[in-house]
């Protein structure tokens, strides 16, 4: 039918109670089916890309995925949200007017959780996701959660600069990049160390549809190390970066076997990351001198 509506997403029937400031507030979801997604590559760096459909449009899954108060700007994973320590509630209301202030110098001040989600509301989202995971206890993983948030971020912000190169958000891709790549640094040695729990991850993603699990996450640390390592002008602190993210991957390149884990598309992956960082490093031996490897 020619009128008929065409729906991305809804409003959940039942409110949800903000566990900071008890403000009542719907939810919005993804709808899914119907062919609203269209699936197209995996990227290197494990982010789905989809087509887009000629009945909807361009459909962005990442922007529905957090959940954010439209009051106090609390925000976290759908799991999260309602399981904080009620001992942060003083600290989280006490920044409120900091959330906004600095979400509007980003994002603009036409942000409203109460209306339909887009790239500007999505990508602020993860903004306030990055502030709600600091006040959370171990058990959620939550340099995880911050590293998923600022990856995230990166790349709703690639998508808003497709549509509007003139707002310049491009240029806060990096700084993302680079901030995501600390905190999966930061998880990794948390989870190797006991000092975060792991055990109730849902999904370690990246992506919203894929969990490539504990090696994903290894890969996505390595990966985001080589990254960042391009703007390392010193090449000892280059090549002592490149080990690292070598290291992280070693162990499962080793390996070289498919596995539930271990799918041969993040295999692959792992497999032309070990190569490119070699290269990168025998690079740096022969003209500096320097061997790591």
């Amino acid at each position: 039918m020619s009128g008929e509506e065409v729906k991305v997403s809804y409003f959940e029937k039942n409110p949800r109670v903000c566990p900071v400031c008890e403000t009542e507030f719907y939810h919005e979801m993804l709808l899914t089916g119907g062919g609203r997604l269209i699936a197209g590559e995996l990227r290197n760096d494990l982010r789905r890309t989809y087509e887009k459909s000629k009945k909807y449009g361009a459909v962005y899954p990442l922007i529905y995925v957090v959940v954010v108060c439209p009051n106090c700007l609390y925000a976290s994973f759908n799991e999260d949200f309602s399981i904080l320590n009620k001992k942060f509630v003083d600290d989280i209301l006490s920044t409120k007017e900091l959330r906004r202030k600095y979400m509007e110098e980003f994002f603009g001040n036409e942000i409203d959780f109460e209306k339909n989600r887009d790239l500007y509301s999505g990508a602020a989202s993860y903004f306030l996701a990055l502030d709600g995971y600091l006040y959370h206890d171990k058990e959620v993983a939550p340099t995880l959660k911050k590293a998923l948030s600022s990856l995230r971020l990166s790349w709703v912000l690639e998508d808003l600069s497709a549509i509007a190169p003139e707002e310049n958000y491009d240029r806060l891709i990096p700084f993302f990049q680079y901030k995501a790549s600390e905190l999966y640094a930061e998880a990794i040695e948390f989870m190797q160390n006991g000092k975060e729990s792991f055990d109730k991850i849902k999904s370690f993603g990246p992506d919203i549809d894929n969990n490539f699990g504990y090696e994903g996450m290894l890969y996505m640390g390595a990966l985001l190390g080589f990254d960042s390592s391009k703007f390392i002008p010193d090449p000892n602190v280059k090549a002592n970066t490149l080990v690292q993210a070598k290291r992280k991957i070693s162990k499962v390149f080793g390996s070289g076997k498919s596995s539930k884990s271990k799918p041969s598309a993040l295999l692959e992956k792992i497999k032309e990351l070990h190569t490119n960082i070699t290269e990168e490093l025998n690079s740096i031996n022969e003209t500096y001198g320097i061997n790591l490897n």
